[in-house]
């Protein structure tokens, strides 16, 4: 026999034993990353679609068109939260169902959606959260802060006529104003307005979405449609201006200057230091209490935006961003009363260079027009800065 065969020999059995358990070791760490990416995944395709879902229930703030949001999934539709996961896909018997509000994907698994990557399904029963336990761990998905942040909003608005008119006592209650939204149920319910005499009105307990306003003048019969886009926790700004066609609103002057708030002569006054902000008196002999509530203050230049208007030591108005320009509506977070024979102080401060802040702006020199929402009209003239 050839000698090179003769001099070969096997593994022993202690070098088989020491290969197979480092075999087995290798595949033990191999399985236990491979367990590991898989969890990874089941979790990472848990939370997106946990993410469709939400989107699916209160909608996608990414959808918009002409820069408004246009998509407010199933509580944009019905004004309340979905009972369950089923009502996303499934109209449950209500009228302003729109849906399925869930992606083509999702229709065709009619199941698939309401169970997480480990095979449990997940747990939401009309709250503000979703709850997936398939991973042993509870991973919860918030849809919102709050309930109300989605249903219970708010919105000022203000109607003038085509001069700028408020309605004043005269018109006030020949306006109507009118709401449609989602009551909730599977129906639509209007709620129904009358502006103040300054023109001003809040809509309520406002669900969100895309709702029709429409603000009537009955004598003529001239209807303005709008449509209001509600955000989740709209508290009431910004406040919207609406005109109509025609100067309805014709002020009542017929009991001449006497009818109307003036301005105490000599009362203009610039502060001193960085001259940004300007006050005035004004005084009330028109033989009664008087209710402002809101004013417009415009000047040519220089270009300014102002924060506050600060009525007899009252901060009415505190427009931060953005702040108020030439021209535009202030109006006050309540209205306020100039009694009879009364006069008291007007302060329009922090003017700024930009709607959003900027530099100080010097107003030394300006001459400013005054018009409040009862048509009183006069004008302010500030010198140079001390």
């Amino acid at each position: 026999m050839n000698s090179h065969f003769r001099n070969q020999h096997g593994f022993s059995l202690i070098e088989l034993t020491v290969i197979i358990v480092i075999i087995g070791i290798l595949v033990a760490v191999a399985m236990k990353s491979m367990t590991t990416v898989t969890e990874d995944v089941r979790l990472v395709k848990t939370e997106q679609e946990m993410e469709r879902l939400a989107r699916a229930i209160v909608g996608d703030p990414d959808i918009t068109a002409g820069g408004a949001r246009t998509d407010f999934g199933y509580v944009g539709d019905i004004g309340a939260f979905p009972p369950d996961l089923a009502a996303l896909m499934t109209n449950p018997g209500l009228g302003t169902w729109d849906g399925p509000y869930l992606p083509a994907g999702f229709v065709q698994d009619s199941d698939g959606y309401r169970i997480d990557e480990w095979g449990q399904p997940y747990n939401y029963s009309g709250g503000t959260t979703i709850t997936s336990n398939g991973s042993g761990t509870a991973i919860t998905k918030k849809i919102a802060d709050a309930a109300p942040d989605y249903l219970l909003n708010t919105f000022r608005v203000v109607i003038r006529d085509a001069d700028n008119n408020p309605p004043g006592t005269i018109y006030f209650d020949s306006v109507t104003v009118g709401i449609t939204i989602p009551n909730g149920t599977g129906a639509n319910s209007s709620k129904n307005y009358t502006p103040d005499s300054a023109g001003n009105f809040t809509l309520d307990s406002l669900p969100v979405g895309q709702h029709p306003l429409r603000i009537i003048y009955t004598p003529q019969v001239d209807t303005l449609l709008r449509y209001i886009t509600v955000l989740p926790r709209h508290k009431s700004q910004p406040v919207i201006i609406y005109y109509f066609a025609a100067a309805y609103f014709t002020p009542d002057t017929t009991g001449g200057s006497d009818s109307m708030l003036t301005k105490v002569p000599g009362s203009d006054s610039i502060y001193a230091g960085f001259c940004n902000n300007i006050s005035f008196w004004i005084e009330n002999n028109t033989g009664g209490d008087v209710t402002i509530a809101s004013l417009r203050l415009t000047w040519v230049n220089p270009t300014a935006y102002y924060h506050y208007v600060i009525w007899d030591g009252i901060t009415v108005v505190n427009e931060n961003n953005p702040k108020v320009g030439a021209g535009e509506m202030a109006v006050f977070s309540s209205p306020r009363t100039i009694n009879d024979g009364e006069s008291l102080k007007i302060q329009i401060e922090e003017f700024r260079s930009q709607p959003s802040g900027g530099s100080r702006v010097n107003m030394q020199n300006t001459v400013f027009t005054v018009v409040l929402s009862d048509g009183s009209t006069f004008d302010v003239t500030v010198g140079g800065c001390p």
